[in-house]
């Protein structure tokens, strides 16, 4: 065991290596990093570059996105109209510089940057070409240069448009409800002394940015009897930026008897899409009219062979049965003359004649007698009415005939020309072959109001009551007959259908008051197409009844014939 001085010896020793080798460490960890030997020197450290940057993980490389596609410009809206029981419908498209109109079987395509209109028969697959513009109704071929026509006048036409403040949501848009009122007055000395009065109660929408583009349209002016036209003075009080499109309205027409006329229209369905050019454009397989009468055979022809294929069908419907009603078969007349005679038209004039008088009456297509009574017997018909023109003539100028040359000439109602007299026998048969009566009628000309005017001069002079009044059936058929449209009517389409009042409302809403866009206001969008084919449709009838060239129209002397024999027949059957 050592002392206790040789143990604290010992322990300080201890303590002082410790220490050394402590302060010692980092010199011998330094020469242990460098290189080996005495005396050797540990390199200057160099600062670090900084380490680039891990390359970021590589996933699915994205498509660049393409641009959204521009909303849709195009527009499609399809119109309900009504009038009394009778209604119709037609849908319009419009893409850019072009619109596309159907009513029924017809369609109308406005091709504005070739400013031209074609009009097409789907049934017929025939279409016309015409230069951009209302169509003027064609002249008799035989007709005379017409007298010197009157001095215009001028006619006053007022427009009142007030904006209720009442508003609603349709069609996602903010619609307003505005009266209008279009008072029409005719000055001293006017050719038209006719007195009108519309009030319109719609709701209306901005016109998307397709319908404030399109140009505006107007109809030219429709001359009075005897080619006198007076000249529109039209004043307006309201805000015309008020109106827009109408998505629906009631008009109310006042005639100078004061009896209102009441037509609506009701735009049922209406979008923004983007349209296929194609439908623009004229479809392949399609017949080219030269003119408007051959556009008119066409579709009478088309007409003939859909009637005769569904007079032989082999299973044909018999005609319901109404009580108390007489059910008459007519099928086309026969022309015994050798003047040509539009033969189709006759049979219409004469169903016309006989749906007036309260009878339930089928078109049938030409066929021999025995054929007739079989079809007739199958549908349950109660009589066919067969009738034939027997005679044709020009009357001598003495007499009647050069009183009415002569009140043409003073009154200066157009062309003079020499009268014409004509003959129809008719005859009422029964099914099984027994005859109920048997008679002949004769006409001659000027003695009917409606053909001493003419079809043309007649819708202008009617205005608003053209498809209203008492003679609103009597046109509509004339219509259905020449343009096609047997499957329905024309009536629905009241005061839009009628050139005269579109150029009324043209004279005081479209031409004289204008919103943002430049196209005219207050017109129903389809209002030009829809006049377009009333007016096409009048050329065609005019054209139908004209006679061969350089002859005499019959006209006039056969639709006083044919209504002679329909009043021969109703009083036939009222003594049954």
């Amino acid at each position: 065991m050592l002392p206790a001085t040789s143990r604290i010896s010992l322990r300080s020793t201890l303590a002082l290596v410790t220490l050394a080798l402590a302060l010692c460490a980092p010199a011998l960890d330094a020469q242990a990093q460098g290189p080996r030997g005495r005396g050797a020197q540990a390199p200057a450290r160099t600062p670090a570059r900084p380490a680039p940057p891990a390359p970021a993980a590589q996933g699915p490389v994205e498509p660049a996105r393409p641009p959204a596609p521009p909303p849709p410009q195009d527009v499609r809206f399809k119109t309900t109209y009504t009038a009394g029981d009778q209604k119709t419908e037609n849908v319009t498209f419009v893409k850019g510089d072009r619109e596309r109109f159907e009513f029924q079987d017809m369609v109308l395509l406005k091709q504005h940057d070739q400013k031209r209109v074609v009009q097409i028969s789907r049934a017929a697959k025939t279409y016309l070409v015409m230069p951009a513009g209302m169509p003027s109704p064609t002249t008799a071929p035989d007709a005379s240069p017409a007298a010197p026509p009157k001095p215009p006048g001028v006619v006053m036409v007022a427009t009142t448009i007030v904006d209720t403040g009442e508003r609603k949501t349709a069609f996602g848009q903010q619609a307003r409800r505005v009266k209008t009122m279009i008072d029409k007055q005719p000055m001293a000395g006017a050719c038209d002394t006719s007195k009108q009065r519309v009030e319109t109660d719609g709701w209306y929408i901005d016109a998307p940015r397709a319908l404030a583009a399109r140009p505006t349209e107007a109809a030219p002016p429709v001359p009075a009897a005897g080619g006198c036209t007076d000249q529109i003075n039209a004043t307006h009080n309201g805000d015309p930026a008020a109106l827009g499109f109408p998505i629906a309205y009631t008009t109310t027409m006042l005639g100078e008897d004061g009896k209102p006329s009441v037509a609506s229209m009701e735009v049922s369905e209406f979008e923004l899409t983007t349209l296929d050019p194609a439908l623009f454009e004229i479809p392949p397989g399609m017949n080219a009219a030269m003119n408007v009468g051959e556009l008119g055979r066409a579709l009478s022809d088309a007409n003939e062979a859909r009637l005769a294929a569904d007079n032989a069908g082999p299973s044909t419907a018999p005609v319901a049965k109404i009580p108390g009603v007489i059910r008459i078969g007519v099928p086309e007349l026969t022309n015994k003359t050798t003047t040509t005679v539009d033969t189709r038209r006759l049979r219409e004039d004469l169903i016309d004649n006989l749906v007036a008088a309260k009878f339930h009456v089928t078109p049938l297509a030409a066929a021999p007698q025995e054929d007739l009574q079989k079809l007739a017997a199958e549908r349950g018909l109660d009589y066919l009415l067969l009738a034939e023109v027997t005679d044709l003539k020009v009357a001598k100028s003495g007499g009647i005939g050069g009183l009415m040359k002569a009140a043409s000439k003073v009154t200066g109602g157009g062309a003079q020309k020499d009268p014409t007299e004509a003959s129809i026998a008719v005859k009422l048969v029964q099914p099984d072959g027994k005859q109920r009566l048997s008679t002949t009628a004769k006409g001659k000309d000027g003695s009917t109001l409606q053909n001493s005017l003419g079809l043309a001069r007649f819708a202008g002079g009617m205005y608003m009551t053209m498809f209203m009044g008492p003679m609103g059936p009597q046109m509509m058929s004339r219509l259905y007959r020449v343009s096609g449209l047997t499957g329905g009517n024309l009536g629905g389409l009241g005061m839009l259908g009628n050139p005269a009042l579109f150029q009324m409302q043209s004279m005081s809403l479209g031409m004289g008051l204008r919103t943002g866009g430049g196209s005219g206001v207050g017109i129903d969008q389809t209002a030009g197409a829809a006049s377009f084919l009333v007016q096409q449709t009048m050329a065609m009838n005019e054209a139908s009844s004209a006679g061969a060239a350089g002859g005499p129209s019959y006209a006039e002397s056969l639709a006083e014939a044919l209504d002679n024999a329909s009043k021969a027949v109703v009083k036939g059957l009222e003594k049954k």
